[in-house]
């Protein structure tokens, strides 16, 4: 995630972007009023869908940047076991602390109202475990993907491209259709970092106008043609039992726009940050990104019990969608940084005294 001489601004100032793309996309979803999210009509939102065609691509590209340094220097079987460790330490903990505590309260509910307690309790903890902060499940079916390739099979690329083939043959289930398109992001993260290893370079460089309005352009024309079939909740990954050619057009797409839509906003805070280093709006966004991990778990729960609660009569408005996005923000800031400072508690939002 950084060396220990300096931490790189890009990454932290494009996950502080991202994750206000993310708490902006679930208050259109869930605070928006009851029409929109019992009939579902978030996903015909047109600026829902412009978050969605690229925000998720952008944060797993940096994820696999920023895995690219832990992975590569760990040389000897102890480091890279210990490596493995600590991630799932950091991506899985908090994923079933979280769960338990959901289950407790449901667990405590039931009790209160007189209702029958679900049966095989193990089983449906773990089975709520598996759908709970999908994308913590994705970074880390992608980090050990890609962990494994590297230890066993030197990233050998061939067995990359037919690991991609069969990515439209492997059921979508328990997650697996959203963990298999973040996985060619990870990737080319991943890559970007060793291409840019290879080459001495730095993220130091100043993109060009022009690099910025042709990106631009090429993001804005693709997202004409911008559907609710595009999204991954709604049409999957897989190919089986389905028309063939529109699925595949659709997973091609889905791609495309996110590898697009990404290198125009990487590009287009480069070219801010090389020019405005020093402005306060980019250091909050860095520092937004430094913690984004625990504002991505708390911003569910303020969501989920707070903004949806008191906005189910209110009609859609994205000056309202705005107004709360900053208030989930605020909360779920201030609450990691609080858990962050209570060992006992740091856990919960992927603090880790070893990473």
């Amino acid at each position: 995630m950084e060396n220990k001489r300096e931490r790189e601004p890009l990454p932290d100032l494009l996950r502080g972007f991202a994750i206000i793309l993310v708490v902006m996309g679930h208050c259109i979803q869930e605070g928006s009023g009851a029409a929109v999210q019992t009939e579902q009509l978030y996903f015909g939102d047109r600026l829902y869908q412009l978050i969605y065609s690229f925000h998720m691509p952008l944060f797993m590209m940096v994820s696999g940047y920023l895995n690219w340094r832990s992975i590569n220097q760990s040389a000897t079987n102890r480091e890279r076991i210990s490596l493995i460790k600590r991630r799932a330490a950091s991506l899985l903990v908090p994923i079933f602390l979280w769960t338990a505590m959901d289950y407790v309260r449901i667990l405590i509910l039931n009790f209160v109202n007189g209702n029958a307690q679900p049966e095989a309790l193990i089983f449906v903890y773990f089975y709520n475990a598996l759908h709970k902060l999908w994308f913590l499940w994705a970074v880390w079916w992608c980090f050990l993907i890609v962990c494994l390739m590297h230890y066993m099979f030197r990233d050998a690329i061939i067995l990359y491209g037919l690991g991609f083939l069969l990515l439209f043959v492997i059921p979508d289930g328990l997650g697996l259709g959203a963990y298999k398109y973040m996985l060619p992001y990870f990737l080319f993260g991943y890559y970007a970092h060793d291409f840019m290893h290879g080459k001495r370079w730095q993220l130091d460089f100043k993109p060009r106008l022009w690099m910025l309005l042709l990106s631009g352009l090429a993001f804005a024309v693709l997202f004409v043609y911008y559907d609710e079939d595009i999204l991954i909740y709604l049409s999957g990954y897989k190919l089986i039992g389905k028309q063939v050619g529109r699925q595949l057009w659709i997973d091609c797409y889905r791609l495309i726009i996110g590898f697009v839509g990404s290198l125009f906003f990487i590009l287009l805070w480069q070219y801010l940050s090389v020019r405005n280093a020093s402005v306060s709006g980019l250091n909050m966004l860095r520092r937004l990104g430094a913690d984004s991990m625990g504002i991505y778990i708390l911003s569910e729960y303020f969501v989920i019990f707070l903004i949806q609660r008191f906005t189910w009569n209110v009609h859609p408005s994205y000056v309202l969608n705005a107004f709360e996005a900053v208030i989930v923000l605020a909360s779920a800031w201030m609450g990691t940084i609080l858990l962050g400072r209570i060992p006992l508690l740091k856990r919960l939002v992927g603090k880790w005294d070893s990473i």
